[in-house]
């Protein structure tokens, strides 16, 4: 380049330098805040900002820059340097106890270490892990007082046993036996006429004995590739169990199967399961007249939606040998929270469809369940609760296991029954009558234990109620561990009913899990 030029270039490039930026062009820089002097404060105004700052976090500091985006102000102690604090986090780590199976081949319960590889027997896109475990626990009370049937004054003992057999991390075979109990008895002492009698109710038929899976997974890993889909299955003597065992709690023989973790964009469902179940034997029922005598075929169904959950279901119920006593069960409840204070689940179940006169129907009518929680400032340890029901007809389950109570269990702990000693209750079938029960939950500030008081009533509205009269009950349950694996509980109640004997009880009862 010509020397003589390079004068005019620094002149233009200076111009262009001086010369105003558009503000449509570009955006003009932030002007930087004044660098200000450091400001001298007291050891006394500090200590004070301090103290402000950890009661009330939109206080003003007399720092610089205190409403910008300035660091926020340390606590007291961070000033400090405190060597034994820093070493606490890790020389305070202990084994946390766990109770082990009786039985655990192959992998340990909770073991340690990498998982290690798994046995190409099935195929490389479902490794074999093969462990066994048997678990459960064993449960001894003592009980004195009268039920709906007489007198129960017994020390009674319950084992359940379960034994799992995991191949795959999806696959496995289950089986659930009690071989100290028969058709809803227990092996027991019990005082009759002021003799102890002993009753041996030992029995080792399995209550369940099921297959369990992923028929995707195992599809895929037979054509060597990844799952092309999810559907789990179980078949076989399967437990089933919707809405927290109101709408079904038995041990069936069937199949069932379900469509998880989907969701929906038109109907705004975050997340939804499918269930679909078929039950071809062993239906436990108050509706018909033996275990063998019916069948179900139905889905329930799992909604996240609308600020809460909704679970819905249908179910076929056909006799085998009487049509007439064939019906349709229906159910749906929508469970949230409302204003941060009361979490609310308001649940029905409508049966319909019996051909017969209605004095003559099994399962007829419906239930409408209310229940209520109050979240308090203490929502851990203090839950006062109400739950209301009101039922018309004869409602029924679509299966119920007679050792699981009826299907106002979960209405409070005066309908709940303790599934070992045959403690006392109030009316429990929901038949033509109308209450509930009011309470508090009190756990202890470690979540330690635990303390329920309850008051019950209902009162019957219809030709078809069980009980004959209005009954109210009060009734106390205490539970403590004694270690990570067992606990003490104990229950009292007295229930007074109109035209029938009172009802009462008291129990103590030790519970060991392994």
């Amino acid at each position: 380049m010509n020397e003589s030029r390079l004068p005019i270039f620094a002149a233009v490039a200076l111009l262009l330098m001086a010369w105003p930026v558009s503000s449509h062009a570009v955006d003009r820089p932030r002007r930087l805040p004044p660098v200000q002097e450091p400001l001298e404060l007291e050891p006394d105004q500090v200590s004070a900002a301090l103290e402000n700052a950890k009661t009330d976090l939109s206080c003003t500091l007399p720092f610089p820059n205190s409403n910008d985006f300035s660091p926020s102000p340390f606590q007291p102690d961070a000033f400090d340097h405190d060597p034994g604090r820093e070493a606490w986090v890790y020389d305070a780590k202990r084994e946390v106890p766990t109770q082990h199976p009786w039985i655990e081949w192959g992998r340990i319960w909770y073991g340690d270490g990498i998982t290690p590889r798994g046995r190409d027997w099935f195929g490389p896109m479902n490794l074999v892990r093969p462990k066994f475990y048997l678990y459960g626990d064993f449960r001894s009370g003592i009980q004195a007082g009268r039920n709906a049937g007489g007198r129960a004054d017994n020390w009674a003992n319950r084992l359940n046993l379960d034994m799992d057999l995991q191949l795959t991390d999806t696959e496995r075979f289950h089986a659930f036996v009690g071989p100290l109990d028969k058709q809803n008895q227990f092996t027991r002492y019990q005082l009759v006429d002021g003799e102890w009698q002993y009753r041996n109710e030992m029995n080792w038929t399995p209550t369940t004995a099921f297959f369990e899976g992923d028929l995707g997974v195992m599809l895929g890993a037979s054509r060597g590739t990844s799952s092309p889909f999810e559907l789990p299955i179980s078949m076989g003597l399967l437990p089933l169990l919707f809405q927290n065992g109101i709408w079904m709690e038995d041990a069936v023989s069937g199949v069932a199967m379900a469509l998880p973790a989907k969701h929906s964009r038109l109907l705004n469902w975050s997340n939804f399961d499918i269930s679909l179940f078929a039950v071809f034997d062993q239906l436990n029922s108050p509706a018909f007249a033996d275990e063998h005598d019916a069948q179900a075929f139905g889905t329930a169904w799992f909604i996240e939606a609308y600020g809460g959950y909704i679970e819905s279901g249908y179910a076929y119920l056909k006799d085998r040998n009487d049509d007439s006593l064939s019906y349709h069960n229906i159910t749906a409840s929508f469970t949230r929270r409302y204003f941060d204070r009361i979490s609310n689940s308001v649940r029905v179940i409508v049966n319909a469809g019996q051909d017969r006169a209605r004095s003559d129907r099994t399962a007829d009518g419906g239930l409408l369940l209310v229940e209520n929680s109050w979240i308090t400032a203490a929502p851990l340890t203090v839950v006062p609760y109400a739950n209301f029901f009101y039922g018309w007809s004869r409602p029924q389950s679509v299966a119920r296991a007679a050792i699981s109570g009826g299907i106002l269990r979960s209405t409070g702990i005066n309908f709940d029954t303790d599934g070992l000693n045959g403690f006392a209750t109030l009316d429990t079938s929901g038949a033509d009558t109308a209450g509930g029960s009011v309470g508090v939950d009190l756990i202890g500030d470690d979540l330690d234990r635990q303390l329920l008081l309850e008051l019950s009533y209902l009162s019957p509205h219809g030709s078809q109620a069980i009980a004959k009269g209005d009954q109210y009950a009060v009734g106390s349950r205490y539970q403590v561990p004694i270690s990570n694996a067992s606990l003490l509980r104990f229950d009292v109640m007295y229930g007074w009913r109109g035209g029938e004997d009172d009802v009462y009880g008291t129990r103590m009862e030790y519970r060991w899990k392994f």
